[in-house]
C-alpha cells in the first residue's frame, strides 16, 4: 500500500546574497536588496533603498538544526544551509525527511513589498521570480515556487502573476499581510490583482515577517511587548487583521474564486476567529450589507490555514473547519524549524485525525490548493 503523499506547504529559500545586485538593471542595483558584513557587530546587515532591513539575525533564515545562541553571531549568510540556496541540495533534504513536494517562499525577498520606488519594486520582484523558477528547475514536480507580486503597482502585479504562471511555471503567489504603501489589502485598487489570480487559478499566500519595514504590528506595537514575545505575536496579529479585512472589506465577496492561505502564525486560533467575526456581524450587520455570507463561510469557501508541526490542535480544528482547509509547513531552513525530524513531529501531533483527514493534512489539501499532481504517479 502506497504511503500518503507529504507536501510541505510553506518552506523557504535563501536567495543569493548578491542576487539583486547582479540581476537588477544597472541603474537600480545600488538601491536594491543587498548585504554587507559588519566586523563591529559580527552580523551581515541587509539594506534596501536607503534603509536597513535588519542589522542582525539573518543567519536565522538558514540555520535550521543549528545553534540559536545569539542567532548566528559570526556566521556569514552565504555559509548557511546549502539547501536554502540550491534546489538539488533541497531535494536531498526532502528525501531524508520524507517530503515529496515543497512549496517555497522567500527569505530576503520578504522585504520586496516594502520597496517604495515603484520601478525598483517591480524589477526586484521579477528578479526574484526568475530566480525561484531556476531553483525549482532542479525538479519542477517536487519544488514549487510562489511568485512575488509587486503590489507597488496593481497593474504590474497582475501582469507579473500572469507571467509567473504562464512563463515561469510558478503555482502560487505571496504578499505580506500588511498595508502596501498607502493602501490596505482590502482596498479596491487591488481588484485587478485578485482578478488575475482568479483567472490563473493561483492561490494567494499571506506570509508575515517580523520586520519594521512595512506598516503593521512590528512597527506600531513592538515597544509595548516584553523581550522575546514580539516575533511570537507579530505574525499572528498581522494575519488576524488581514483575514478580517479581506472578509469585512468585501474582497472574498467580490472574488469568489480567489484562494487564500494564511501562513506561519499557527492555526489553532481559526475557530475563535470564525466565532468572533460571525458574532460581530450579528451586532454590526448594518455596516456589512455588502456581504452575502457570514464571515466564517468565506473562509470555509476560500481559505486555507497552515499549522506548525508541533501544534496540538490540528485534530480539534477539523470539528470547526472540516478536513479540507488545513495544511502544514516545515519553515525549513529557518531557525525555528524542526530539523531533522519534522514529518515525525507532525505525525506525533496529528494522531487524533481520521486516516482520511491525516492524508489531507499531510499533502492532499496542498495538492488541491496549489493545483498540483502527485509527482509519484
Amino acid at each position: 500500500m502506497e504511503r500518503d503523499i507529504v507536501v510541505d506547504g510553506d518552506g523557504h529559500v535563501c536567495e543569493p546574497a548578491d542576487l539583486w545586485e547582479k540581476r537588477l538593471p544597472a541603474h537600480l542595483r545600488d538601491r536594491g536588496i543587498r548585504l554587507r558584513w559588519s566586523d563591529e557587530t559580527g552580523y551581515d546587515t541587509a539594506y534596501c533603498e536607503d534603509w536597513i532591513i535588519t542589522d542582525r539575525g539573518l543567519a536565522g533564515l538558514g540555520n535550521a538544526g543549528g545553534n540559536n545562541v545569539e542567532l548566528g553571531r559570526g556566521t556569514h549568510y552565504q555559509d548557511l544551509n546549502p539547501a536554502g540556496f540550491d534546489g538539488k541540495a533541497r531535494l536531498a533534504v526532502m528525501d531524508a525527511e520524507g517530503i515529496d513536494v515543497a512549496v517555497l517562499y522567500p527569505g530576503l525577498g520578504f522585504s520586496l513589498g516594502a520597496i517604495s520606488d515603484v520601478e525598483l519594486g517591480i524589477a526586484s520582484c521579477r528578479v526574484y521570480n526568475d530566480w525561484i523558477a531556476e531553483y525549482c528547475s532542479a525538479d519542477p514536480k517536487r519544488l514549487i515556487g510562489a511568485a512575488a507580486l509587486p503590489m507597488q503597482d496593481p497593474a504590474a502585479a497582475a501582469a507579473e502573476a500572469r507571467r509567473a504562471s504562464r512563463e515561469l511555471g510558478l503555482r502560487g503567489t505571496f504578499v505580506r499581510p500588511n498595508p502596501h504603501g498607502e493602501h490596505m489589502l482590502h482596498d479596491a485598487v487591488y481588484d485587478p490583482v485578485w482578478d488575475a489570480l482568479e483567472e490563473e487559478t493561483l492561490p494567494l499566500g499571506f506570509h508575515p515577517a517580523g520586520l519594521f519595514d512595512m506598516p503593521g504590528t512590528s512597527r506600531s506595537m513592538r515597544q509595548y511587548m516584553a523581550p522575546a514575545t514580539a516575533h511570537a505575536v507579530i505574525l499572528f496579529f498581522d494575519q488576524y487583521m488581514t483575514l478580517s479585512n479581506l472578509v469585512y472589506g468585501g474582497v472574498l465577496e467580490r472574488h469568489p474564486g480567489l484562494k487564500t492561505l494564511i501562513l506561519e502564525c499557527g492555526g489553532g486560533w481559526i475557530a475563535h476567529w470564525m466565532d468572533r467575526v460571525d458574532e460581530f456581524t450579528e451586532a454590526y450587520g448594518w455596516q456589512l450589507r455588502h456581504l452575502s455570507l457570514k464571515p466564517s463561510e468565506y473562509f470555509l469557501r476560500q481559505g486555507y490555514i497552515s499549522f506548525d508541526p508541533g501544534e496540538r490542535t490540528m485534530g480539534a480544528m477539523t470539528k470547526f473547519i472540516g478536513e479540507d482547509r488545513l495544511v502544514w509547513a516545515s519553515d525549513f531552513p529557518h531557525s525555528d524549524a524542526r530539523y531533522p525530524g519534522v514529518v515525525e513531529e507532525l505525525r506525533e501531533h496529528s494522531v487524533d485525525l481520521s486516516a482520511a483527514g491525516l492524508a489531507k493534512l499531510l499533502g492532499e489539501n496542498a495538492l488541491a490548493l496549489y493545483g498540483l499532481r502527485d509527482p509519484r504517479s
